[in-house]
């Protein structure tokens, strides 16, 4: 099964000139479902720049399906309070654009988080292993809305390639906006979900969209499913200096598809959810004790973060190919 249009776009330049519109009109059901289940602000801890409470109204006033006026209001007092570098709106597909010099953030819900925030913290979860640099290749499995492939697209610069996948079609939507309006030519999206081996999954729209996962039933969307040796043979990817993956729950099946592949992977951070599964979420989502063996049988050197003060974070499975990634 090859990556059809919607699910591939050409790494030369423009990548999404020639991709039909009509392949990214996610179904409107699911992205209502997606955007009616989240509730928060986006807004992380570490910018307590006084405007919690700001945050909380402005998403309130979202729920309450008053989105324009919660983006006009977010635009007056975040851009007064950062110095006039945000700006709010909602596109023609209802989404929350979150504009900044740095790039553009589409999502399905209130986002604020400012490009300097989300750049930290993509680099100390994701890259503390691996520091991705110019001219590099890195596979971003769960992309979301785009933080980590905007990040990932301004450390590899014009030389380097990220491939970006999303399984949902919904959020994949988001994500092809983030990539048109931040302008990131080196990035190449796909929409399908990661598995041991080619065929079909389904996704459920979760409690949002970080949350989407294809080990919680046979409900939701249909999406083509691939693994990462047939992605990357079709690809035609060589070297690739890091995977990033966290795709709740289905890392096991993913690993395992990578097994052509992973001598040309350099670094992986593997997401794994054991700690959704000791909240009750379902022992499907319980994965470490499955993953590291195999990444060992991989040849990688593995390391965790058990002290992170994230429970997440203490889940991540670091590995290497050259040696520990820190001691």
């Amino acid at each position: 099964m090859r990556l059809t249009p919607d699910q591939h776009l050409s790494s030369e330049p423009d990548p999404l000139g020639r991709i039909d519109a009509r392949l990214r009109a996610s179904p409107s059901a699911a992205s209502n479902a997606i955007a009616d289940a989240q509730g928060r602000t986006y807004s992380r801890p570490e910018e307590e720049d006084g405007l919690g409470l700001l945050g909380t109204f402005v998403t309130r006033l979202d729920r309450l399906r008053l989105r324009r006026p919660a983006a006009r209001l977010a635009s007056l007092v975040y851009g007064a309070a950062r110095g006039g570098r945000q700006r709010f709106s909602i596109d023609p597909a209802g989404h929350w654009v979150n504009e900044q010099p740095e790039a553009t953030i589409v999502s399905p819900v209130v986002h604020t988080t400012l490009y300097t925030a989300y750049r930290d913290w993509v680099i100390d979860n994701w890259c503390w292993g691996y520091m991705p640099g110019p001219g590099d290749t890195v596979i971003d499995a769960g992309a979301g809305v785009g933080e980590e492939a905007i990040v990932f697209s301004h450390l590899v610069g014009p030389r380097g390639r990220v491939i970006s996948i999303e399984a949902h079609p919904a959020t994949f939507d988001c994500l092809i906006e983030t990539i048109r309006r931040s302008g990131l030519t080196n990035v190449t999206p796909l929409c399908i979900a990661l598995a041991a081996e080619d065929g079909t999954a389904r996704i459920d729209n979760g409690k949002s969209h970080l949350t989407s996962s294809i080990v919680k039933g046979d409900s939701g969307v249909e999406i083509p499913s691939r693994s990462l040796d047939s992605i990357a043979r079709e690809l035609g990817l060589g070297d690739v200096a890091l995977v990033k993956m966290n795709i709740e729950g289905a890392e096991t099946a993913a690993v395992r598809g990578m097994r052509g592949c992973a001598a040309q992977v350099r670094n992986v951070c593997i997401s794994c959810h054991d700690f959704l599964a000791d909240r009750g979420d379902g022992e499907g989502l319980r994965t470490k004790a499955q993953v590291e063996p195999l990444l060992r049988e991989f040849g990688y050197s593995v390391a965790t973060r058990p002290d992170a003060p994230e429970e997440w974070v203490r889940d991540y499975f670091y590995g290497s190919r050259k040696a520990s990634p820190r001691s």
